[in-house]
């Protein structure tokens, strides 16, 4: 029965025990904060020689808030502000050079906001006016002709405190009220009043520059346990048209050598200042080009033409370009040490070494988003295959765009790095730039779709009529199409008098995927069971350790525009015989049928897109010779908006806990010294001395 009694009590223990753990306590002092969704940080990245971007205290940065409007407003509060710091609420407009070197120099500043508004922005670009200037070829950007003419270099100033972007209007409506509700009123009165105030916490562990961070973060220990900071990276898509093996047999390949290749190329990647990109006119313009390219060259040139000139094609995707090449510095570096595509193994044959003078012409897609009539071919020095593929472009008459000839410039991409290694490396650029960017929102949030004029039109292949003929869709197709046809001719010799054409449809919903909503079609089709949010793909390039789900996607489709079919789907396509040299997917048919499932085998795979710099163990951080980007670690991005009080009630509080734990004191003391008196045990009673 004992037993019974104290297992039930055991029992009611147990569950008191578990229902208190289940408990969510807020601590006292968060109940007087409200976190503001919907916020991009500005991060600290370090390359070998600076540090960048932004940081909050640690713990925080907190300010009073103010709405600033104009420069003027600026100067109001910083003049006549009674309670610093402040944390000002600006437009875009607002941001710039000199209102930022103006707050930083107040030092009465202890954050910024940016919230987008519905006015007119004309232009917001915080690049270098040289992009990538340490890594490119000299010669190609100067004072007197730059790239980027309305860059101002901010997003690699050292900024001494956090800024946020807030999208969202409701969020800065919720800061608004508490603003005209406790702040609105005049300077002088700010110093009686309680105000609104925000918490900005993003505090960057990593300082000074990469070499020193690595070193920091080599000294991790149990009592250090805190990494500060992790390379740029993460890998470069690539796949050839048709197979660069015979196979698999037995899961064993050939490799097929002695082929040339005409590589087409464009860069995965964008920036900005903040957490979020947009990047629709860099680069997913280039992106859905080059992956519409990729299905059109699929159905137009078939293997017989590709062995009759012993020549294939490639296709690269680079990462991290942004940051001064990062992407196509690691592709090369692995072609000359024989890594590419697969790691240099003695007497491995299961696909062939491609190193780079394997390329016969290397096709570099950049901005397209301009839609002009014009596109200029970039090149730098002579090269017989560059001149004849300029020219089979200029005769390409089947739409109305024409293609001039930019001999001797090179704007920012990826050639430059085969250029810069190799000086007669054969490539070309084509652009919608001739001599500086038509792309007023290079590298920024603002780059979106209304930047390109897209819209989408949730069509089927019959109703493609709806979508017009001067749109984004259209012009991208027709650009995709004589591209295509160019290469056919140059592997073929002849011009292509085929029907088929680029599916604007497809073009569509490319833009569709990467611009607005991550759950498309064209994904659907490649990943089944998909849950993405319905938001632009942010094609930031991110560190090493973190996988990034963009660049799987992208992966994946631009294997099933190069796969071959392989029969039905079903369970048993992916347990086909595989190794490096092929894959096989379960894949729709079609956008217009996405529960027809078909098996492919494709030839698409990555490789790291990691700095070599990273790679060697000896390397001299100060040659700049490669890439040497990394990203600050941190603990925690917020902010959150709370009542500071007014200074009287800070003094009034400050008094009375005074008042409070001196009176605790004397209080404490008094019982002490006549604890004899108010805890006297009590006396035993006297045991019986008979019963």
């Amino acid at each position: 029965m004992n037993n019974t009694k104290s297992f039930v009590l055991f029992l009611k223990l147990l569950i008191l025990v578990q229902f208190i753990t289940k408990g969510y306590g807020i601590r006292t002092k968060d109940k007087m904060y409200e976190t503001v969704g919907g916020t991009s940080a500005c991060y600290r990245r370090l390359n070998a020689t600076h540090q960048t971007g932004c940081t909050s205290k640690w713990g925080g940065s907190n300010g009073v808030i103010h709405f600033c409007e104009t420069h003027k407003d600026l100067e109001d509060i910083i003049a006549h502000g009674t309670s610093p710091p402040y944390i000002p609420i600006v437009p875009p407009q607002l941001f710039n050079t000199e209102s930022l070197q103006f707050m930083i120099s107040s030092k009465k500043i202890d954050g910024l906001i940016i919230q987008r508004n519905n006015d007119s922005l004309e232009y917001f670009t915080h690049e270098y006016q040289c992009p990538n200037p340490s890594s490119s070829l000299d010669g190609t950007c100067n004072k007197e002709s730059v790239w980027n003419p309305l860059g101002t270099g901010l997003m690699y100033a050292d900024i001494p405190f956090p800024i946020f972007y807030i999208e969202n209007q409701s969020d800065i409506n919720t800061i608004r009220s508490c603003f005209k509700k406790f702040n609105n009123y005049s300077f002088n009165e700010h110093i009686d009043r309680s105000l609104c105030a925000l918490e900005l916490k993003a505090f960057m562990y990593a300082a000074t520059n990469t070499p020193t961070c690595r070193r920091r973060s080599d000294l991790i220990t149990t009592l250090n346990p805190v990494k500060f900071c992790d390379p740029l990276g993460d890998n470069n898509i690539w796949a050839s048209l048709y197979p660069l093996a015979e196979g698999p047999k037995r899961n064993e390949t050939k490799a097929i050598k002695d082929y040339s290749f005409i590589v087409v190329a464009a860069r995965f990647d964008t920036t900005s200042m903040f957490e979020d990109t947009s990047g629709a006119n860099n680069p997913v313009t280039s992106i859905v080009t080059l992956l519409s390219l990729a299905k059109f060259l699929n159905d137009t040139l078939t293997l017989d033409h590709v062995e009759a000139a012993r020549k294939n094609v490639l296709f690269f995707l680079f990462n991290g370009e942004t940051y001064d090449y990062i992407g196509s510095q690691r592709m090369l570096y692995d072609m000359v040490y024989g890594n590419f595509p697969i790691d240099n193994v003695e007497g491995s044959d299961i696909l062939p070494p491609i190193i780079p003078k394997n390329i016969e012409l290397f096709i570099e897609i950049s901005q397209l988003g301009n839609a002009n009539k014009t596109l200029y071919v970039h090149s730098k020095g002579e090269d017989q295959s560059v001149s004849n593929f300029t020219k089979i472009l200029q005769q390409q008459k089947t739409v109305d765009i024409s293609f001039e000839d930019v001999p001797d410039s090179l704007p920012p991409a990826s050639l430059h790095t085969f250029k810069k290694a190799i000086p007669n490396f054969p490539g070309l650029i084509i652009s919608d730039h001739k001599t500086s960017y038509a792309n007023r929102f290079y590298n920024s949030i603002f780059d979106d779709a209304e930047n390109i004029g897209f819209k989408y039109y949730n069509v089927s292949k019959d109703e493609e009529d709806q979508i017009p003929k001067s749109s984004i869709q259209h012009y991208l197709a027709n650009v995709t199409e004589v591209i295509g046809k160019s290469i056919y001719k140059e592997i073929t010799g002849s011009d292509y008098n085929g029907n088929n054409i680029v599916d604007v449809v497809l073009v569509n919903e490319l833009l569709h995927c990467y611009l607005e909503d991550q759950n498309c079609k064209v994904h659907q089709a490649v990943h089944k069971n998909l849950n993405l949010p319905k938001t632009p793909m942010n094609l930031y390039v991110g560190v090493e350790r973190v996988e990034n789900f963009a660049t799987n996607l992208a992966a994946l489709t631009l294997g099933w525009f190069t796969g071959q079919y392989a029969g039905p789907g079903n369970i048993n396509c992916t347990n086909k015989p595989r190794n490096y040299a092929f894959k096989y997917y379960n894949m729709s048919t079609s956008i217009y049928d996405l529960d027809i499932v078909n098996c492919y085998k494709v030839t698409m795979n990555t490789t790291k897109a990691v700095s070599p710099a990273f790679n060697i163990s000896d390397y001299n951080w100060s040659s700049g010779q490669y890439s040497s980007w990394t990203e600050s670690t941190w603990a925690d991005i917020k902010v959150r908006v709370f009542l500071k009080p007014a200074p009287s009630q800070e003094r009034t509080t400050l008094a009375v806990g005074s008042v409070t734990i001196i009176f605790s004191f004397i209080l404490v003391y008094f019982i002490k010294s006549r604890s004899h008196i108010f805890f006297t045990p009590p006396v035993a009673p006297e045991a019986p001395t008979s019963c």
